[in-house]
């Protein structure tokens, strides 16, 4: 299987001069196109240039294996697995993996640049298939011709077995697999572009949010509203806890909520304070208690979900030689006595759990 283990990393410790971090390690060199966190805290993947994507165990602060599902296209065989055929109008070159989620109890990772997702067991770094899932819809128009017609990826998730994976398309379709039998039920409740989904544990439910000012709470067996969340912006981020009580949903008007999913009431509102203090990550504490977010100016945030406070603020680092200056916090994750973050500048920083003196 396409998978290259690593035998010599550098490992950068040190904290940034900007970041009171505990540690920090450089994952990859060149700053990321993605990461993502298990929610255990124990594992990361980043998808960097040249390194492909990078499985680290942060256990033992050391790589696990790479993936290289962006050194060459799949071969037809894997593109067809499960009797999908794959159109062949879409991109079959290299593309950069922009997206890595891991499922929640960690046994599984999905990755997908813009037009293609893979799935990968981590345990050992084994493939277990790879789909098409971009959307072609014809040729440009004639007074845009250089307008692109491939409807690319915005969002995926894969259940706890690994058997449901859930992917949102910039056409504002959601499609949700179940890989072993190759069901495909298309969600067509949203209609603008979907920017952020969540699945539950069992894949039996996904939270969707998007630029049509909602976010809904949807069954994947009937593809059936349970419950809708209206908000007053584009929802640009959703999270859902680990028991499937309560809904993040964040909109572009600086309304960041929390929902009780029983109740279908409000929560917690946050106190953001910024009006553009968007985020681009959410984490909920596993005691849903707290909520770790990162932002796309480096900001760390741990949130009081009692009074919707923050209980510290922090600012991610960057290496010396890194260009920009700033970072998005593409992922957050809480461990026993810290919690973690990784960056667009390839950095994975560990931080005190609970705030200290600066």
């Amino acid at each position: 299987m396409p998978r290259v283990l690593l035998f010599c990393v550098v490992l950068l410790f040190g904290c940034s001069p900007q970041s009171p971090s505990l540690a920090s390690w450089q994952l990859v060199g060149n700053g990321a196109y993605g990461a993502d966190l298990s929610v255990q805290g124990d594992l990361a993947a980043v998808s960097g240039d040249p390194e492909g994507v990078v499985v680290w165990d942060l256990k033992t602060q050391a790589p696990r294996y790479r993936l290289q599902m962006n050194v060459a296209p799949p071969d037809q065989a894997a593109l067809t697995r499960g009797g999908y055929k794959p159109d062949e109008r879409l991109p079959a070159q290299p593309l950069p993996v922009t997206l890595t989620r891991f499922s929640e109890n960690g046994a599984y990772l999905v990755t997908a640049d813009q037009t293609r997702l893979a799935l990968w067991r981590t345990a050992d770094g084994e493939n277990l298939g790879y789909w098409q899932a971009g959307s072609y819809s014809g040729a440009p128009r004639v007074d845009q011709p250089g307008t692109s017609q491939v409807h690319s990826l915005r969002d995926v998730a894969v259940s706890n077995g690994g058997n449901f994976i859930a992917f949102a398309r910039a056409d504002g379709v959601i499609v949700h697999l179940n890989r072993i039998s190759g069901r495909r039920l298309e969600f067509l409740g949203h209609s603008e572009k979907v920017n952020s989904i969540a699945m539950s544990a069992n894949g039996l439910y996904v939270l969707s949010g998007g630029n049509d000012h909602r976010a809904m709470l949807w069954n994947t067996q009937t593809g059936q509203v349970q419950r809708p969340f209206p908000a007053e912006g584009r929802v640009v981020l959703v999270a859902l806890t680990q028991d499937g009580r309560y809904a993040f949903v964040e909109d572009a008007d600086n309304n960041a909520l929390i929902w009780d999913i029983r109740s279908g009431q409000v929560k917690t509102r946050l106190a953001t304070k910024a009006k553009q203090e968007l985020f681009t990550s959410a984490r909920f504490s596993g005691d849903g208690k707290r909520l770790l977010t990162g932002g796309p100016g480096r900001q760390l945030i741990l949130w009081n979900l009692e009074s919707g406070q923050r209980l510290w603020q922090r600012q991610v680092g960057v290496a010396e030689d890194y260009r920009p200056r700033s970072a998005v916090v593409y992922a957050t994750a809480f461990a026993k006595d810290r919690v973690y973050s990784v960056s667009s500048a390839g950095l994975l920083e560990a931080w005190p759990l609970e705030k200290t003196d600066e």
